[in-house]
C-alpha cells in the first residue's frame, strides 16, 4: 500500500530536519516530487531510496507552519500521482518550526511586585496616610513595625530592582525571563487580601485584572536609578530592562491575558458588548441580559454588572469575562452574540503586535489559553509571527507561545500553533506515582495524543499554587531543612525532564508562604538559605547536554515498585550516542534503598557512571544498579 509518514502534524526546531518516509511498491523505481509551502525551506530534499521506497530530508531553516504532499510517478511515465489514502483523499503532513533557542530553555518568572527584598524588623517604615483638620492633608508620623513588616505603596518590587538582579539570573544560567502581567489594575470589585496587614483600599488587586493591555502599571516603574523618580516613563522603564535583559542573551516573554479582563477595562464603555451581564456577576442560574433590557431598566453593559469569569469551579469577581461566544458560563437562557466580534479579534491580535513593535519583547505566555477559540489563536500567533520576521527587531527575530492549560484541552492547544503548552505538572510532584501517570501522558509514548515533538513548559512553583514545600509536605512538617530538600530534589526532576524548566521567583530562596496574589510581597534575598548555587550547577548540566535537550525519555522502573510508598524516581534520556541516567529520592524525609533500578535488555552489559552532580566515577555490569539516596538527593548519571 502506497502511504507517508509522518502524517498529521509534527513540531520541529529551526536547524533540525524533517524527514519523511514514503512507503511504494519495491518492484519499481519512480520519481518523487515534494510539494506545497514546505518547499519553501529552499530545498525539495535530499531524496534516497530505502528497502520499502524513499525517503526524504528536508533542512528546516525557517520558522513557522508548513504543509507538504507528495506526488510519484513510475521512470518512463508522464503522469503524476498524488499519494493518497484509501478514500482517495491526498495524504498531508504538517509541520511546525519553532526557534531553535528552545531547546536549551531555561526561563524564570517574574512577578515584579515581590522582586524587593523583605523588610527587616524595626525598619522604618510608612503608615498608611490620614487626614487630620490641622494639615488637611496625609500625616507622614512613622514609627518602626515588628517581623511581619507590610510592604506599603510604593515599596513594592519595580522593573529597577528585576534590572539589579539580572547578573544573578544569569549566574543560574536562565536564559527567559517570564513577566506575570505588568499592566495597569482594574479598580472595579478589586480584589483584596482580607487576612492582609495593608486594609482592602491600600492593596493593589491582582495584575490578571488588566485594565489596560497596552498600559504599564506606573507603581513597577518608579525610577530609582535617577532622583526624578516622578518625571520617569514606565514605557520607557521597560523598554530598558528588556534590552539589559538582551544585552545578557535573555530573551523575553510576557504574560496574555484575553480571557478576561478588568471589569473597568479601557473599551468596556465603547464596546459593551464584548462582554456578558447579569443582575449577579457570580451567579450560573440568573438569566443573562440583553441590550434591549436596558429600556426595561436592567443593567446591560454595566461594568458592575459584567458577568466574572467561571472555571473549575471557582469565580475570578475582580475580573469579567470577555464574551468569545465560545464556552460561556451557564445561565438560564443563551448568552446573546457579540455583534462586533470580529472587531474584538482585531483587537487582541493587535496586543501581541504591539509588544513586539514598541517593546521588541521575544514571546507570550497565554493565561486561560483553552477558554478562548482555537482559530483566534491561530490567526493571532500566524500574525504575530509575520510581524515579528518582519521587524527583525528582538533576538530571534521571531516569537513564541506558551499555552496555559490543565489536562484536558491540551492537544488541543498543541495542534493550534503554540511552541509549548503546560498542563498540571506542578501538582505532579508530589509522588513517583503522579509523576509517571502524568509523563507517560503528555510524552504520548503510546504514539495516539500529540503531534511528534511537541514541548512542555515545567515548573514546581507558580502564583496560582502552593509552594513546592508545602505541596510536598503537611504543613506541621516543613521547615527550612525538608522546605530546601523539597526545591531541590523537584528542581533536579523539572530541569532534567523533556521540556523548558521555569523558576517562579524566590524558588531559589526556599520561600514556602503562599503567595498573595492581591497585595505586596517580597522575598527575603539575603536569608541563609540558598539554591542559586545547586540550581546553576544542574541548570549548567542540562546545558552541555544534547539528550537533556533532545533526548527521548524512558522510565526506569526500580523494585521498590511504583505505589504511594515508593521514593525512587528514575528515567533516562537519550539521543544519538550520549545516555543520561537520572534517580532522584522525592522522599525529603527519609533515605531510600538500598534499592535497585532494573535497567532495560537494550543497556549495555558493561558500561560505566558520571555522577555530574558530585563528579564520581562508577563502573557497573549487568541489568541492575543498585542505589542509596539519602531524603531530597539525586543522581545524573552520564552514561559510557
Amino acid at each position: 500500500m502506497e502511504s507517508m509518514l509522518p502524517q498529521g502534524l509534527v513540531k520541529k526546531l529551526v536547524g533540525e530536519s524533517l524527514l519523511i518516509q514514503i512507503r511504494l511498491n519495491p518492484k519499481f523505481a519512480y520519481e518523487i516530487k515534494l510539494t506545497g509551502t514546505l518547499t519553501s525551506q529552499g530545498s525539495d530534499g535530499e531524496k534516497t531510496k530505502t528497502k520499502f521506497g524513499y525517503q526524504i530530508k528536508v533542512p528546516l531553516i525557517h520558522s513557522g507552519i508548513y504543509q507538504w504532499q507528495i506526488s510519484f510517478r513510475r521512470l518512463g511515465s508522464k503522469a503524476w500521482k498524488r499519494l493518497t489514502d484509501q478514500r482517495g483523499r491526498p495524504q498531508m503532513g504538517r509541520v511546525q518550526v519553532d526557534p531553535s533557542w528552545l531547546s536549551q530553555a531555561i526561563a524564570y518568572c517574574i512577578f515584579v511586585r515581590f522582586f524587593k527584598g523583605k523588610v527587616a524588623a524595626g525598619e522604618i517604615n510608612r503608615q498608611p496616610a490620614t487626614i487630620t483638620a490641622d494639615n488637611q492633608g496625609p500625616d507622614l508620623e512613622t514609627k518602626k513595625v515588628g517581623k511581619q513588616a507590610a510592604i506599603l505603596p510604593g515599596e513594592g518590587g519595580t522593573f529597577d530592582d528585576v534590572k539589579a538582579h539580572l547578573q544573578k539570573l544569569k549566574a543560574m544560567h536562565v536564559n527567559v525571563l517570564y513577566f506575570n502581567p505588568i499592566h495597569t489594575i482594574g479598580e472595579i470589585f478589586r480584589g483584596y487580601n482580607m487576612l492582609d496587614q495593608l486594609p482592602g483600599y491600600l492593596q493593589p488587586g491582582s495584575p490578571y485584572s488588566v485594565k489596560d493591555y497596552k498600559a504599564i502599571d506606573p507603581e513597577l516603574a518608579y525610577d530609582k536609578d535617577n532622583q526624578a523618580s516622578f518625571l520617569s516613563d514606565p514605557q520607557q522603564e521597560f523598554k530598558d530592562l528588556v534590552k539589559a535583559a538582551h544585552e545578557l542573551g535573555m530573551f523575553v516573554v510576557m504574560d496574555l491575558v484575553f480571557n478576561h479582563t478588568a471589569h473597568d477595562f479601557v473599551y468596556q464603555r465603547i464596546h459593551p458588548e464584548w462582554y456578558l451581564y447579569k443582575n449577579h456577576i457570580n451567579s450560573l442560574d440568573e438569566p443573562y441580559l440583553y441590550p434591549e433590557d436596558v429600556q426595561r431598566g436592567l443593567p446591560w453593559g454595566d461594568p458592575r454588572h459584567s458577568l466574572s469569569p467561571y472555571d473549575h469551579g471557582f469565580w475570578w469577581e475582580d475580573c469579567a469575562q470577555l464574551n468569545w461566544e465560545y464556552r460561556m458560563p451557564p445561565g438560564a437562557n443563551e448568552p446573546p452574540p457579540n455583534y462586533t466580534l470580529k472587531v474584538m479579534w482585531q483587537f487582541f491580535k493587535s496586543v501581541p503586535q504591539y509588544w513586539l513593535t514598541h517593546f521588541n519583547v521575544d514571546g507570550f505566555r497565554c493565561d486561560v489559553a483553552y477558554r478562548i477559540p482555537t482559530a483566534f489563536w491561530k490567526a493571532c500567533i500566524s500574525e504575530a509571527r509575520i510581524c515579528a520576521k518582519k521587524l527583525s527587531s528582538n533576538l530571534a527575530h521571531d516569537v513564541v507561545f506558551i499555552a496555559e492549560s490543565y489536562t484536558d484541552d491540551l492537544e488541543t492547544l498543541q495542534q493550534a500553533g503554540f511552541s509549548a503548552v503546560y498542563g498540571d505538572f506542578s501538582h505532579k510532584l508530589q509522588s513517583p506515582l503522579k509523576l509517571k501517570g502524568y509523563l507517560d501522558y503528555i510524552y504520548n509514548l503510546e504514539k495516539t495524543q500529540f503531534p511528534l515533538g511537541s514541548k512542555w513548559f515545567h515548573f514546581p512553583d507558580s502564583h496560582d499554587f502552593d509552594r513546592t514545600p508545602r505541596k510536598v509536605l503537611p504543613g506541621p512538617l516543613v521547615n527550612s531543612e525538608t522546605a530546601l530538600l523539597a526545591n531541590q530534589s523537584r528542581w533536579v526532576l523539572t530541569a532534567t525532564l523533556p521540556g523548558i524548566p521555569l523558576i517562579f521567583n524566590g524558588f531559589e530562596k526556599i520561600e514556602w508562604q503562599p503567595i498573595n496574589i492581591w497585595s505586596y510581597g517580597a522575598i527575603d534575598w539575603d536569608k541563609e538559605a540558598d539554591l542559586q548555587q545547586f540550581i546553576a550547577k544542574i541548570n549548567n548540566i542540562r546545558r552541555h547536554s544534547v539528550a537533556l535537550a533532545k533526548g527521548d525519555y524512558h522510565y526506569i522502573p526500580t523494585n521498590q515498585g511504583l505505589h504511594e510508598q515508593t521514593q525512587l524516581f528514575a528515567f533516562s534520556r537519550q539521543f544519538k550516542e550520549e545516555t543520561i541516567l537520572v534517580v532522584t529520592n522525592m522522599d525529603v524525609l527519609n533515605q531510600a534503598g538500598p534499592a535497585k533500578l532494573l535497567l532495560p535488555e537494550s543497556w549495555p552489559k558493561r558500561f560505566k557512571l558520571h555522577d555530574l552532580i558530585s563528579d564520581e566515577q562508577f563502573e557497573r555490569e549487568g541489568k541492575e544498579i543498585t542505589v542509596v539516596l539519602p531524603p531530597g538527593q539525586s543522581h545524573i548519571f552520564q552514561v559510557f
